[in-house]
């Protein structure tokens, strides 16, 4: 985020944003007046940051991120009179869709971190309640919640990084802040301010529509 400065006005109209505010409002809702609950303020977050992990990887997989245009043969099957192989057939031209290098890094970063969410799960659920896996009724309000955000966080960052050439920063690192900060700053205590925190400051920093740079600014003057 170097050199760039919060766009109040995008950070407020956007949708997404009220809604995992919301969330995170209802998770102190449901869980703030007792300590007993920090097991499924952890589950909460460990579902939330599966579906957002699911979503990028589908946003990777499905996404032309950088314009190019594939020839696809609509025949395959070659005739005599075809002597050239490369030339036989007819084609048609066809976009792109994803970028293989960086689907593949996160689904290998995807695989590792659903054992490390479920790892975190268990041993905690093993300390507070002797093994024997709790979750209530009232943990599906967060669930359902949170797999409707990851689909809008797919639709809305579809539009945004088709054709955009984005760094791989930006497309794996930049989410791997945003999915799993909160985590890490849950692990040190203080289990729902840390969440609440963690989850709000790592949406924000980690969305690229939020921030403007000197020179955004001065292309939108040129335009």
């Amino acid at each position: 985020m170097t050199n760039k400065k919060l766009v109040l006005e995008n950070l407020l109209r956007d949708p997404l944003f009220w809604s995992a505010l919301l969330l995170n409002l209802l998770i102190v809702y449901l869980y703030g007046n007792d300590a007993i609950y920090n097991y499924n303020i952890i589950v909460a977050q460990s579902i939330q940051t599966f579906a957002y992990a699911v979503a990028h990887y589908l946003l990777l997989k499905n996404t032309p991120i950088n314009y190019a245009v594939k020839k696809v043969r609509l025949n395959r099957k070659r005739k005599k009179s075809d002597k050239n192989r490369k030339s036989f057939g007819n084609y048609i031209e066809k976009d792109e869709t994803g970028n293989w290098v960086y689907t593949t890094i996160f689904f290998i970063l995807l695989c590792f971190f659903t054992v490390f969410l479920a790892v975190i799960v268990l041993t905690v659920n093993w300390n507070v309640h002797r093994n024997s896996f709790v979750f209530q009724s009232s943990d599906f309000y967060p669930a359902i919640w949170a797999l409707s955000n990851a689909i809008f966080y797919y639709k809305n960052n579809k539009a945004r990084l088709t054709y955009s050439n984005a760094s791989p920063s930006e497309l794996v690192a930049v989410p791997f802040f945003k999915l799993y900060i909160p985590m890490f700053m849950m692990i040190w205590g203080y289990i729902l301010p840390m969440k609440v925190i963690g989850d709000i400051i790592g949406f924000i920093l980690s969305n690229p529509k939020y921030w403007n740079s000197p020179a955004d600014n001065e292309s939108k003057k040129t335009v």
